[in-house]
C-alpha cells in the first residue's frame, strides 16, 4: 500500500539529488499542463552549460591587467608577472595556467566579461550565491533565473528534465514552484535496475490507473523517469568522447555533459561546479591549480563538442559569487571582494574582452566598483542565445552585451 502523497507538495519542491531515483517525481510533464509523454526525439535546440566557480574567484589574477602599475603595487607577492601572463589584448592577459582558454580565445571561441557585479554587493558566500542564482539582488526570493526561463518560455516542451545539475547540492538557479530540473551526484545513478529502489519503480509501473490523481501522477512520472533513464544510459554507453579529459571530477563531469549533449538528451541547461576559490591564504599555488583545472576541462569540452558536431549549439557561461579585494592580505591571499570575471565559450561567441574595465585607482573602501551588471550577461544569454524575453524573466531592463554572434 503506497502512502498518501501531497501532489501540491511534490510540485512545489525544487530539484532533489538522485540518491533516491524517484527524484523526478516533482518534475513530471504535468507541470507543463499537458499529458503528453516527454519527447525523446533528437532535440536540436540550443544548450547552455553554466559553470560555477564556487568560493569567490579572484578576477584580477584570472584576467590580469598587466599594464597597470597599481595592480603590482597592491599585490607585491601574489601578482602575476608580466612576462608569464598570457596576453590576449594590449591591456589584459590570462593567468599562465590557462593555456587552453587562451587558445580558445585565439581561435575566436572565448569571450571574457570583465568587472562584473551588481549594486550594493554582498560579501557572504551564501547570500551572494543566491543573488547570482536568482538574479534578484534587491530581495530574497526562492525562484531561480533559469527556473523562471523554463516557466516562461518552455511550457510547450514536454521533457521533465529541462535542467540538469551534476553536483551535491541543488542550485537555486533552477528553483521554481513548477521545477523541471534534477540534480545528480553521479549520472550513473540513472542505471538503477536492481535492489529495493528498482523493485519500487517496477511496482509503480505495474499500477493501473485508479482515478486517484496523486497515485496516477506518480505512476506516470515513474514511466517518464524510466524512459529518460534509458536515454541517459545510452548516452553514457554509446557516445564516445572525441578527446581526452583530465582525471578530475570537474573534467569528468564536463565529459558526461558532452556525451549527453551529443546524444540529444532533452535538456536545455546543464550546471557544473568547481569549488575551492576562497583563497584567503597562500593563494598563488591554490589558485593556479584551480585555473589549470578550469582551463583543461573547458578546453577538452570545447574540443570534444566540436569534433562531435555540437559546438555551435552549445554555450558555456561561468560565474562566481564575487571577486576578491584589490590588495593582497598578510597571508598572501585575498579576501572577499566585489566585481569579478565571467567567461563565455562556444561556437557563436565573439572573442575578446567585453564590458567595463576595472579601475584600480577608484575604489570603494578597497573594492572594485563594478562596471557591468551581471544581469546584462544573463540578458545576453536569454535574448541572443535562447531568443527569450529577458525583461519578463529578470524583472527589469538589462541591455544585452555584444558578445554573441
Amino acid at each position: 500500500m503506497f502512502p498518501s502523497i501531497d501532489r501540491r507538495r511534490l510540485l512545489s519542491v525544487g530539484a532533489l539529488t538522485a540518491t533516491v531515483p524517484g527524484f523526478l517525481s516533482e518534475t513530471g510533464r504535468l507541470i507543463a499542463g499537458d499529458d503528453r509523454t516527454p519527447s525523446l526525439a533528437a532535440n536540436k535546440d540550443r544548450v547552455l552549460v553554466v559553470i560555477q566557480l564556487a568560493g569567490g574567484n579572484d578576477g584580477l589574477n584570472t584576467l590580469v591587467p598587466f599594464r597597470d602599475d597599481v595592480y603590482y603595487k597592491t599585490r607585491p607577492k601574489i601578482a602575476i608577472a608580466r612576462d608569464k601572463a598570457l596576453k590576449v589584448t594590449d591591456e589584459f592577459a590570462l593567468h599562465p595556467e590557462m593555456k587552453e582558454l587562451r587558445a580558445l580565445h585565439d581561435d575566436g571561441r572565448l569571450g571574457v566579461v570583465s568587472n562584473v557585479g551588481y549594486p550594493n554587493p554582498n560579501r557572504s558566500h551564501f547570500r551572494a550565491t543566491e543573488i547570482w542564482e536568482t538574479a534578484t539582488p534587491e530581495k530574497d526570493v526562492l525562484t531561480g533565473w533559469v527556473g523562471q526561463y523554463f516557466d516562461a518560455e518552455c511550457r510547450g516542451i514536454a521533457s521533465p528534465m529541462l535542467g540538469l545539475q551534476l553536483g551535491e547540492k541543488p542550485a537555486l538557479t533552477f528553483a521554481h514552484a513548477k521545477s523541471r530540473a534534477v540534480t545528480l551526484t553521479n549520472p550513473r545513478l540513472f542505471q538503477w535496475d536492481t535492489g529495493t529502489t528498482g523493485h519500487a519503480m517496477d511496482r509503480l509501473n505495474r499500477v493501473r490507473p485508479t482515478g486517484n490523481d496523486q497515485l496516477d501522477f506518480l505512476q506516470r512520472t515513474a514511466n517518464d523517469t524510466l524512459m529518460l533513464s534509458k536515454k541517459i544510459q545510452d548516452a553514457l554507453k554509446d557516445t564516445r568522447a572525441a578527446t581526452e579529459y583530465a582525471p578530475f571530477n570537474f573534467s569528468q563531469s564536463l565529459k558526461v555533459v558532452a556525451q549527453m549533449i551529443a546524444a540529444d538528451v532533452p535538456t536545455r541547461v546543464y550546471y557544473v561546479s568547481l569549488g575551492g576559490f576562497d583563497t584567503h591564504v597562500t593563494q598563488v599555488g591554490r589558485h593556479a591549480g584551480l585555473l589549470q583545472e578550469l582551463s583543461q576541462g573547458l578546453g577538452s569540452f570545447v574540443k570534444d563538442l566540436k569534433a562531435l558536431g555540437h559546438l555551435d549549439r552549445t554555450l558555456v557561461m561561468t560565474f562566481s559569487e564575487f571577486g576578491r579585494r584589490v590588495a593582497e592580505n598578510e597571508q598572501q591571499g585575498t579576501d572577499h571582494g566585489t566585481a569579478g570575471v565571467m567567461f563565455l565559450a562556444g561556437g557563436n561567441v565573439k572573442a575578446g574582452i567585453h564590458g567595463a574595465r576595472p579601475n584600480l585607482t577608484d575604489l570603494d573602501e578597497g573594492d572594485l566598483k563594478f562596471g557591468t551588471d551581471f544581469r546584462r550577461v544573463y540578458a545576453t544569454v536569454l535574448a541572443n542565445w535562447f531568443k527569450a524575453d529577458p525583461k519578463s524573466i529578470l524583472g527589469g531592463e538589462f541591455q544585452p552585451l555584444p558578445c554573441l554572434a
